[in-house]
């Protein structure tokens, strides 16, 4: 069972859930950016939520279904098409052999994600499928997809039902969020910076600067200064760091940051936002708020309870439907 691609969209590269485990070894984490939707559409497939899936950045792809296959797709609104038809979001997809997938400009947020039923069949490299272009390494050869691409899956569907439906659905509501506050909790050098810029910090609004990626993404606001001018330690680096370089505009570590960084940090974004963080785009503008860490922890838990629901939910659909 395969996917052949006819145009590969503009960054489009498989990904899981990261290569943790690697950092003291200087391996960057990589892995989806929006965590929560690569999650939700393999757990819409029942398959295992660390499956590797396709990322979709800005433009998608064209993809031939060589195979009969079941398919998922769950993030920004690329005005998925599916033989010309417009191809649902948050639901299960019977594809047929010949059927042909087209994904256009995202309409709201950035990123958007394919599953298939029991997977990609790829080779993990350090224990995940994730692309790390930097170092060329998991995924397809290390690099994003290109024309004439074959993805192949797993296979081994489940006999399909009569009527080829999926009636339930899920809703990508959290991207109706992204003005709100990304929320943080205070980073290890956080008692560095002025008290005028702590303030500054809280109640100003910054803009994502074009140049930003997967590996950071860039803000320019006003400037935030040191008390006093101190040099830090290399020190790892974790998904939402909030650096302050000597320029004193922020930069927030993504998906492929480095595994050590020098700056001061000057807060942590809490891991619950991140998914919303993702799917901003270059030219957006953002605000932080400052949170504890225990409620931090509460909103992280409430995330994957509600993870826990909708995973069950599809299970039980998924085993009723093939029953």
């Amino acid at each position: 069972m395969s996917i052949k691609v006819l145009k590969p969209g503009m960054q489009t590269t498989i990904q899981d859930l990261g290569r943790y485990g690697w950092q003291s070894l200087g391996i960057s984490v990589c892995g989806a950016m929006d965590q929560w939707a690569a999650r939700i559409a393999n757990i819409l497939l029942n398959n295992h939520e660390d499956e590797a899936v396709l990322e979709m950045t800005f433009q998608g792809p064209t993809l031939a279904i060589e195979e009969d296959l079941i398919l998922a797709i769950f993030g920004a609104d690329m005005n998925a098409s599916w033989n010309e038809k417009k191809l649902p979001q948050g639901k299960p997809i019977f594809a047929k052999k010949g059927d042909v997938l087209s994904f256009g400009y995202a309409r709201d947020g950035v990123r958007a994600y394919l599953a298939v039923k029991n997977g990609f069949f790829l080779e993990k490299v350090l224990d995940s499928y994730s692309t790390d272009v930097k170092a060329k390494i998991g995924g397809l050869n290390g690099r994003p997809i290109k024309e004439g691409d074959i993805l192949p899956a797993k296979g081994m569907l489940p006999p399909l039902p009569p009527n080829q439906s999926f009636p339930y659905y899920i809703d990508n509501n959290y991207l109706d969020k992204n003005d709100s506050p990304i929320r943080f909790i205070r980073g290890r050098q956080y008692h560095w910076f002025s008290k005028e810029s702590l303030q500054t910090f809280e109640s100003s609004s910054f803009t994502i600067e074009p140049d930003s990626d997967r590996m950071g993404y860039r803000l320019s606001g006003p400037t935030l200064e040191r008390k006093e001018s101190k040099e830090l330690m290399t020190e790892g680096t974790t998904f939402g760091s909030i650096q302050i370089p000597p320029n004193g505009q922020p930069i927030i570590l993504m998906a492929d940051r480095q595994p050590t960084g020098g700056y001061p940090k000057i807060g942590e974004v809490i891991r619950s936002d991140l998914p919303r963080l993702s799917q901003m785009r270059p030219g957006s503008k953002l605000s932080f708020q400052e949170i504890s860490l225990q409620a931090a922890y509460q909103k992280t838990r409430k995330q994957l309870g509600d993870l826990e629901v909708i995973k069950k939910a599809c299970h039980l659909k998924w085993n009723e439907i093939f029953k």
